[in-house]
């Protein structure tokens, strides 16, 4: 009876065993299905984009929150962000427009330029265009 019931829990490990190898197998054909589909879908003007917005809220946040004596007076709210055609000149809308100064837009497009490496000469940013 003893000898059974080891051979019925060595069956037990044996399929835990086997369904841990199919899991992994899956996973990671999904990984490498998900990988090269981002591959050959973003190119390196998508994958600048999204950095200069995620960089463009954070310069929004430093500013509001009186960054550098920075002092605008009113909270600035990121509305968004666009980009032309060839994707090299990148759009980026703050309001309310009559408060954002000139210090405003260079203090932004400096931390853009400074935190994601951008290259200058490749991509043009322009606030409230």
């Amino acid at each position: 009876m003893k000898l059974k019931t080891k051979l019925i829990g060595l069956k037990k490990a044996q399929i835990s065993l086997e369904f841990s190898f199919l899991f992994f197998a899956i996973l990671l054909t999904s990984l490498v299905t998900i990988s090269l589909y981002l591959s050959q879908n973003l190119s390196e003007d998508d994958l600048v984009i999204n950095d200069v917005e995620n960089a463009a809220k954070n310069a929004i946040i430093l500013a509001n929150s009186g960054y550098n004596g920075m002092n605008p007076n009113i909270t600035i709210i990121y509305g968004g962000i666009s980009w032309s055609d060839d994707k090299k000149t990148i759009y980026i809308y703050l309001s309310p427009k009559p408060y954002i100064t000139q210090e405003i837009k260079n203090f932004v497009i400096g931390y853009i330029y400074n935190t994601t490496n951008t290259n200058k000469d490749k991509y043009n940013i322009i606030i409230n265009p």
